[in-house]
């Protein structure tokens, strides 16, 4: 009699892994996380650009350095819709190109748009791709995070 109640129970358990291993998994596709319009973001005398509105800060000091200066008076931001922020300010000779991960923005490229530096950058959103235009110049780029279009 024994037998048959250990033979059950195993079976049981064996279920509630199995149920358990195959659990609920959801999963929300065609995502589009793109900002509908640029974030103007000034620094802070940390180097700390916050915006409200999409719920992002960060230090921008790395890319200071990177640029060869020592401060800006406004930062560029822009997210495509695959979920990339882009990144770049006036006297910039590139757009940087950022993939988020847990606490932290990776560079995912940097786009070199001129040896001069950016005027007066300004980012646009349009369908497929990042539009950068440069009011000073009124030269206008094409942009994806794996350079220009």
């Amino acid at each position: 009699m024994a037998k048959p109640t250990i033979t059950t129970l195993a079976m049981c358990v064996a279920i509630l892994f199995g149920a358990a291993a195959c659990g609920p998994s959801l999963v929300i596709q065609n995502v589009d996380y793109s900002q509908p319009i640029e974030s103007v973001l000034s620094p802070d005398s940390n180097n700390e650009v916050h915006d409200q509105r999409y719920a992002i800060k960060f230090n921008i000091s790395n890319l200071l350095e990177e640029e060869g200066t020592s401060s800006v008076d406004e930062i560029r931001l822009i997210r495509n819709n695959a979920g990339y922020y882009f990144v770049t300010a006036a006297g910039f000779n590139n757009v940087y190109v950022f993939e988020t991960d847990e606490g932290e923005l990776k560079l995912e490229n940097k786009i070199e748009i001129t040896g001069q530096g950016l005027g007066q950058p300004a980012f646009n959103q349009r369908d497929g791709f990042i539009e950068l235009v440069d009011r000073a110049s009124g030269d206008t780029y094409n942009l994806n995070q794996e350079g220009r279009n």
